[in-house]
């Protein structure tokens, strides 16, 4: 409908609803009207807009949704039930369950998804005995629920009343399901999900409501078996041994009667040995202008061509004259157009539609690429002709590329289909259990499988463009297993051996990086593929056992004592030790002693002006070892454990000044930083950008899909010294008002393209960096602009020169002794190098700000202190790890992937193993849009992991202990030692070195014996000192802040907040210069009534 009108569906609806109140017969106790959209929105546009053509009526219209709060929902419920309410409109949270006998109009404004819903829609009125009516209004786009609508009126004898425009949608959808089955077995070739023998599983389309009644269990529904039994064969194997007979060639699409004859239904047959409906006034006069005479006794293609330019209604009307066996070859021609297409035909898929749309138009060159749809409605497909296509020669090719949605299968236990209830196996059955690949549930929602095989039906070549990851590998070879069928059976029967399933490798979504990917096409490496089957089969296995046995034995005591919201006690391979790390940190602050020190400081005024600190050069038997931040240079600078000495000290330096005994200078070149990988993104995430690794991660995903940054999931630091040009992506970034001053400075000095030949080579993706310039709104700015704007600077400075500095050190002594007690040191910058990029490394070494002389300070100089004091303090515990903490040391000990370690940590925080907190304890409070934020709220620093009751004590049922690497305990499932040793077996599966099923076995065996002294352990008493030491969280941290683990809280003056005080002197002045203003209260009256009387007339709301 056009910009400023209205629209047609809502005139429709609101036209009803007049309709029915203004019926002389209407009953006074059957007046209320529900109508049901599908969409949120939709409910909130058509209430609103009968709200306003009701206008003093306003009151007796609500909506409701899913989006609404509960009480709002339950309130507009009540008064719709008694009757305050006339009008209600809802989405399908209202069309189960309502019973009431006053509704007398159902008006459905959207078609339902289904007959089920448009049944239970239409059956809110008309109840208890009474007479209803219902409402529903249909597009071109019904023909689903049209079938539905069809084959319910059928069987409830109410053929006559069949209008011919529902029948010729329903006809329509008929012919499209069909022609969809068959492009589905085309590509099928009976090498789908096996769920039992053939004869007893029935077809999952139904055309009669009671389908239920005769199908078969497992096909359908909730217990559908999606289980995949010969995955291994059909991803994996060499050769497949395709039978000849099932090939299904390009004559097999073609529709003739004996086709239709056999897939018609009962229904259909009634309906073709019925009286054709006779056509009305308007078709008739519409065939006449278009050929001059009247409706011939079979369907004209003509007359079906000229109807579909002028009205949809009546095309639909003229198709449902007609039997469906005798319209069906004239809406069935795609069939038959592709079977005249004699170019070879590819089919490319990658992980993502917006990946699929960047491989399409990159490869289509200036005439593009057409975009149609496919089996799923969310996976588009994009057609293009080209020559490029190296594997054929040059011959004339048609691409069409598509996608999935992530993992197309994932790893399950295959039950018995009569038995299907796991929960009575006993944990220990997990470890031997066949396993199998089942399809995902997103991807049975979309319809993926059936996409794909309908695409690979008629294709002679499958191009992956999956992640160049073992993930994506991974993903390569369940597209693999779900096309290779169709595909080879294409070349057996052209009697072709050549390669036909081939791997692009890239990088970046840019034109250039995809075309030469597109020309340099690799094969699959299905080694890589089988060690990520390895590593799902043993998380699988192991966590599913060991979390059975630890819930069955201890959550009932957890709800007791720690949450009634726990549901389980798990167990994960990787999620464990990452646990034990911040376990391992809790243990060193409880067991933390503290001890008395005194700290010195001292401040001298140089040459310049300024005043600096000067360091106390403590003996080193009195020295404080710096606890609290664990550096590594060790000691607190200025601190001692001799009270005595730091008295006298000061005592000293009182009546003294500083005398320079010696200045050293020392030049000190800092490399740049290596190119940036998933790791150093994470921890600058978490350290400098206050987000957590799975949001950072979940970030730098959409701007690569975007094509902003490369692919964000690589372990590699270093650049390509052949294949990778720095200077264009340098060209990208000149004109950038953020960094161009630096770009265009590279482009300048830099005489080769080369990058610097620093870093480590994983051979997995090249290191992350920025692919085009953009701005804070091109990117969308918050999270996703400090991404991006730290991955551009980490890559500006990795090109640049050396960071050059001076480090100036001065030994000084007081002017009543000969011996250097203390020392300076100034750092000033000669050359800033990368630094020009990246600002925040010169904090970090420490350079003084503005311009300093090298040679301020000089032997002999005498300066003057400002500043002499002392204060005693207690040495602290360590901090709590941090997040970016934790992910150096996973990166370090192999405990998951770049791809998985951000899902690891957030694993243990949703799980309720660690609260994250800020450096004062107090916990992260959720990111909330600027608009929602409370001012008065103070900012947190830090993202502290301290583990919970929950998860320290669950690490004691193991006997966690750091000494627990040679001895056969428990112990060992929570050291990170083991899932080290795990993952470098499975990447010798990779390497080809090891066979899956050798590791397998191995690591099976290894994880069954500790789970047999696990079990063996877990007595009563142990269970029972486990929830012990189960408390709150909140308790628990009170109890770690008297520990001294947390900083202390500063008390700032609340600047959202006004005490009472404030507010008494704000209405104090206010009330003073009211009574200034105005010398007397008649003529303050007068005023107020003057004013009144110019106030222009306010409408009552």
């Amino acid at each position: 409908y056009a910009k400023g009108k209205q629209n047609p569906k809502v005139t429709a609806v609101i036209n009803n609803v007049e309709r029915f109140w203004a019926d002389a017969n209407l009953k006074m106790d059957q007046t209320s009207v529900i109508v049901f959209c599908n969409r949120k929105d939709d409910a909130e546009l058509v209430g609103k807009a009968i709200s306003n053509k009701l206008g003093g009526k306003r009151r007796q219209v609500r909506v409701i949704h899913g989006d609404k709060p509960q009480s709002e929902r339950n309130k507009a419920m009540e008064d719709f039930k008694a009757q305050k309410v006339s009008l209600l409109v809802a989405t399908d949270v209202a069309a189960r369950g309502l019973d009431l006998s006053s509704i007398g109009l159902v008006i459905q404004s959207d078609p339902p998804r289904d007959i089920d819903t448009y049944t239970h829609r239409c059956g809110r009125t008309g109840r208890a005995g009474r007479s209803g009516e219902a409402v529903t209004l249909l597009d071109a786009k019904s023909g689903r629920l049209a079938s539905g609508l069809v084959d319910l009126l059928t069987e409830a004898g109410q053929s006559d009343s069949i209008p011919s425009w529902l029948r010729g949608q329903a006809h329509i959808n008929q012919a499209k399901s069909l022609e969809e089955d068959m492009k589905i077995n085309a590509g099928s070739l009976a090498t789908q999900v096996d769920s039992g023998s053939d004869d007893d599983v029935h077809n999952e389309e139904f055309s009669q409501q009671d389908f239920r009644r005769t199908a078969a269990e497992g096909s359908y529904g909730v217990g559908k078996d999606t289980s995949y039994r010969s995955f291994e064969d059909d991803a994996y194997s060499d050769d497949l041994d395709v039978d000849m007979s099932d090939i299904v060639s390009d004559e097999n699409f073609d529709i003739d009667e004996q086709n239709l004859a056999d897939d018609q239904s009962p229904v259909e047959d009634d309906l073709v040995t019925s009286e054709r409906i006779p056509p009305s006034e308007e078709l008739l006069r519409a065939i006449a202008d278009i050929n001059g005479s009247t409706i011939s006794d079979m369907p004209d293609k003509a007359v079906l061509n000229a109807l579909s330019r002028s009205s949809q209604k009546l095309r639909f009307e003229y198709i449902g004259l007609f039997p469906f066996q005798d319209i069906s070859p004239l809406l069935m021609t795609s069939s038959s157009k592709d079977s005249k297409d004699d170019r070879i035909k590819i089919l490319m898929v990658a992980e993502k539609p917006s990946i699929a749309k960047a491989i399409a138009d990159s490869l289509s060159g200036k005439r593009g690429a057409n975009q149609r749809r496919g089996i799923s409605r969310a996976l588009p497909v994009y057609e293009f002709t080209t020559d490029r296509f190296a594997p054929v020669n040059g011959q004339r090719c048609l691409v069409r590329v598509t996608s999935v949605v992530g993992h197309i299968y994932s790893l399950g236990f295959d039950f018995d289909s009569q038995n299907n209830k796991d929960q009575r196996t006993d944990p220990r059955d997990y470890f031997t259990l066949p396993v199998t690949k089942k399809e995902e549930s997103t991807t049975s929602k979309l319809r993926v499988v059936d996409h794909l095989k309908a695409l690979a039906g008629d294709s002679s070549h499958l191009v992956l463009w999956l992640d160049c990851d073992a993930e994506g590998e991974n993903i390569a070879h369940e597209v693999i297993a779900v096309c290779r069928r169709a595909i080879f059976s294409k070349a057996s029967s052209l009697g072709d051996d050549a390669t036909r399933v081939h791997r692009a490798k890239f990088s970046a979504i840019t034109p250039k990086a995809l075309q030469d990917s597109f020309s340099s096409l690799e094969e699959p490496d299905p080694h890589l593929s089988k060690s990520v089957d390895a590593r799902q089969e043993l998380d699988l296995r192991i966590g599913v056992a060991l979390t059975r046995l630890l819930t069955w034995k201890c959550v009932g005591i957890a709800r007791q004592r720690f949450s009634s919201s726990t549901r389980m006690i798990s167990y994960g391979p990787c999620q464990t030790p990452a646990l034990s790390f911040c376990v391992d940190r809790l243990r060193e602050i409880e067991s933390f002693v503290p001890e008395r020190y005194w700290k010195i400081d001292l401040q001298a005024k140089l040459p310049d002006g300024n005043s600096y600190s000067l360091k106390w050069r403590v003996p080193t038997d009195d020295a404080v070892i710096d606890t609290r931040s664990k550096r590594g240079d060790g000691n607190e600078e200025g601190a001692t454990f001799s009270h005595q000495s730091a008295r006298e000290l000061i005592e000293r330096a009182k009546c003294a000044d500083m005398i320079v005994k010696q200045v050293t200078q020392t030049s000190q070149s800092i490399l740049p930083p290596n190119g940036l990988n998933t790791v150093a993104l994470l921890e600058a995430g978490s350290k400098a950008m206050g987000m957590s690794p799975k949001t950072v991660m979940s970030v730098a995903e959409k701007l690569y899909s975007a094509g902003f940054i490369s692919y964000p999931r690589t372990e590699t630091t270093r650049y390509d010294p052949n294949g990778f040009d720095a200077r264009s992506l340098l060209r990208e970034h000149c004109s950038s008002a953020e960094w161009g001053k630096s770009a265009s400075y590279l482009l300048r000095t830099r005489k080769t393209s080369k990058p610097p030949n620093r870093g480590k080579d994983c051979g997995d993706h090249p290191p992350i960096t920025p692919l085009k310039a953009a701005n804070r709104g091109n990117v969308g700015g918050g999270a996703a602009w400090r991404v991006y704007e730290y991955v551009v600077r980490n890559f500006l400075g990795s090109l640049h020169n050396d960071l050059q500095i001076t480090r100036t050190k001065a030994l000084l002594a007081l002017s009543d002794s000969d011996e250097a007690e203390f020392e300076i040191e100034l750092v000033t910058v000669d050359s800033l190098g990368f630094a020009d990029a990246c600002r925040w490394v010169l904090r970090d070494v420490g350079a003084v700000q503005g311009k300093v002389d090298k040679d301020l300070l000089q032997e002999g100089q005498r300066l003057k202190l400002v500043k002499a004091g002392i204060e005693e303090k207690k040495t602290m515990p360590p901090r709590f790890l941090q997040e970016h903490e934790l992910i150096r040391l996973m990166d370090t000990n192999r405990i998951g992937t770049d791809a998985s370690m951000a899902v690891h940590v957030s694993n243990i925080v949703d799980r309720g193993y660690v609260m994250l907190v800020d450096e004062t304890g107090v916990a992260l409070r959720p990111p909330r849009p600027p608009s929602q934020r409370k001012n008065n709220l103070p900012r947190q620093i830090g993202r502290y992991m301290v583990p919970t009751p929950l998860g320290s004590n669950l690490l004691k049922l193991f006997g966690h202990e750091e000494d627990a690497t040679e001895i056969e305990s428990p112990a060992l499932l929570s050291h990170p030692s083991i899932r080290r040793q795990m993952e470098q077996e499975v990447k010798e599966i990779a390497m080809e070195n090891i066979e899956k099923d050798f590791c397998l076995e191995k690591n099976l065996d290894w994880f069954e014996k500790r789970y047999t002294e696990l079990e063996r352990s877990l007595t009563y008493e142990r269970v029972g000192k486990f929830g012990q030491g189960l408390r709150s969280s909140n308790d628990y941290l009170r109890y770690l802040a008297k520990l001294g683990a947390f900083e202390p809280k500063i008390n700032t003056p609340n600047k959202g907040k006004q005490t009472k005080q404030t507010q008494q002197k704000k209405h104090n002045g206010t009330k003073k210069r009211q009574n200034y203003n105005h010398k007397s209260k008649k003529g303050n009256m007068k005023g107020r009534t003057k004013n009144k009387a110019h106030r222009a007339p306010t409408k009552p709301f």
